[in-house]
This record gives structure tokens, sequence and C-alpha cells, in this order.
């Protein structure tokens, strides 16, 4: 069998990888070194002796950056997803597993969110165009796929976190940012670090390899998903002012969040049901908040990003 991801060299896609490796499958992973997705031939030339395609691919990054760009949030990975929807269709691919958003879900609903509510309202906010790219990308892979013979799935990892997440800082996920900038506080003597908003959004976080566990058994199993849609996150609600005073623990007792009310913070509240995936495909996550931060934490200072994030701050700067 020969699994590809796209999006292999990113966050989810080097764990997902790692997951994967020492298995029976051969793995291929797909960055855009290799060739641009946005291209449908280039796609369908990447992914034609794929027997298993997991997209994980996108144009994604925090709630500025996709505020910032709201239509191309949309229109890259809408295009991103039908290409490779369509390479599979037209490729040896048996099974396509695609990774959707929790902005995918309408910004009223229910909590926790459950994934029969996926197609209940509309995705709206600041990351509204970029959940219903991803909610429009595996309704078509539904659509077309089958009649191919081309199992398909969705996964919806929830807020993920963890070492080799992108700690740029403009397209930073919210654990990411808020670490950086409480490691550059701490390195340089500060006593406080910056929090988009009042602390009083939540969040469902979740660790990185957690979910790529869950996507590797969910890509090489036996049985049919027929369209199924797994939500893969810890089931807790965290809010942000948790998260905040959690990332300074682990990184320092010298320094506290200081929170700004005047930055967007997307939706007001996100947790998700993980109780179908339990059911169906044995998901349960296994690492505690605090041993993932520390772990994470652990790594960034080891990999001495510190000193390089500051670099690159400067430069942006000069």
């Amino acid at each position: 069998m020969q699994i590809c991801i796209t999006g292999g060299r990113g966050f989810l896609g080097n764990a997902l990888f790692n997951a994967l490796n020492g298995g029976d499958a051969s793995v291929q992973v797909l960055g855009r070194k290799d060739g641009d997705l946005s291209d449908s031939k280039t796609a369908e030339r990447l992914l034609k002796d794929a027997d298993v395609i997991v997209h994980l691919a996108a144009d994604v990054g925090g709630v500025g950056y996709l505020r910032s760009c709201a239509g191309n949030a949309f229109h890259t990975n809408f295009r991103l997803g039908l290409n490779v929807v369509r390479a599979a269709c037209v490729g040896k691919a048996k099974r396509i597993v695609m990774a959707g958003t929790p902005c995918a879900y309408a910004g009223d609903a229910e909590l926790p969110l459950r994934e029969e509510m996926l197609r209940v309202g509309v995705p709206s906010g600041d990351t509204g165009s970029y959940g219903y790219a991803k909610l429009a990308s595996s309704l078509v892979a539904d659509h077309f796929c089958p009649s191919h013979g081309i199992d398909t799935v969705t996964v919806i990892p929830s807020n993920l976190y963890g070492p080799g997440d992108n700690y740029d800082s403009e397209r930073g996920h919210v654990v990411a940012a808020l670490i950086r900038k409480a490691m550059i506080a701490d390195y340089l003597g500060h006593k406080s670090f910056s929090v988009w908003g009042d602390g009083a959004a939540t969040r469902d976080f979740v660790f990185v390899n957690d979910v790529a566990n869950a996507i590797a058994r969910i890509a090489t199993d036996e049985s049919e998903h027929a369209g199924a849609v797994y939500n893969l996150g810890s089931g807790i609600e965290t809010s942000i002012k948790e998260i905040a005073y959690e990332v300074a623990a682990a990184v320092s007792n010298r320094i506290h969040p200081h929170f700004d009310i005047d930055k967007p913070v997307g939706y007001n509240r996100r947790v998700m049901s993980i109780e179908y995936a339990n059911q169906a495909v044995g998901y349960e996550p296994e690492t505690s908040l605090q041993r993932g931060l520390a772990q994470t934490v652990a790594w960034l200072r080891k990999e001495k990003f510190v000193p390089r994030w500051l670099q690159s701050d400067l430069k942006k700067v000069a």
C-alpha cells in the first residue's frame, strides 16, 4: 500500500509520517517544493500512484491571518481540495482522507460540536471562508469519489499544538503564538506577554501526536468509512485565559499573560464532542495539556528557537 500525504512536511504531516513510519505501508510526503497542487495536472502527476491519499495541504494561519485574506482563504483551499479529489478519481486511489476544520461548523452551532451538525447552518466570522473551503472540499469528495470506487472520510482536528508547530508570528495558531510570546518575554526578562482578547473565548486544544496516531489508523484500517466524519479533539473546553496561564507556567514562573481586549479572537466558544470517533474508530487522546505543553517548550528550548525568532523579528523591522 502506498500512502501519500499532501502537506506532508507541515506540522500535522510530519507527525502523521512518524505515526505511519515503520508500518507495512510505503509513505510519500508531498510539500510545496514537490509541486503546486493548485495546478490540476501537477496534482494528477503527484498522486497517480497513491492507494490512500491523506489531504492535509492548506493555506491557513491564525485568526489575524485568515481575517486579512478571506477571499484567498476560500479560493486557494477549495482549489487544492478539488484538484486532490480529481487526481484521486483518475488515479488508483481506494481511499481519500480529507482534513477538515472546526471553522466549518456554524458560528451558532450547539456545543459540544457533533459531526451531524456539520451541515446545519453556515460557517461565519473571520475564519468562515476557510471553513467553507474545507467543507466544500469534503462534500466534493463524498459526491464524486464513491462512483470511482474510492472510500472517503473526513477528520476534523481541533486546535493542534506540539513540537514542530508553525511558530511564525503572523501564521501561528493560538498555542504556538502564546508559547512564542511567552518564551521571548522570559528570554528578554519581561514580566508579561500579550494575549489577544479578554481570555473568555474557549477552544478545544489537542496534542498533535494524538491526532496523528488516529489519522494513521483511519488511513490504514480495512473497514469502509463511506463518507464518515470524525471530530479529533480533546473534548475539553479550555478558555484562552486558562491556556495562557498554562503556557506561562510551562515557560517560567516569572511571567504572566496580559490581555489585549482590542484584538480579534474568532468564535467565542468552541469544543468538540469526540464520542462518535471514540465509538467508531477507538479514538482517545492520551496527552494532558500540561504534559503536552511541557514537551513542546522543552523541544523549543532544545532546538534554540528563541534566538532565531528574535533574529527574524529584527529582520522584519529592518
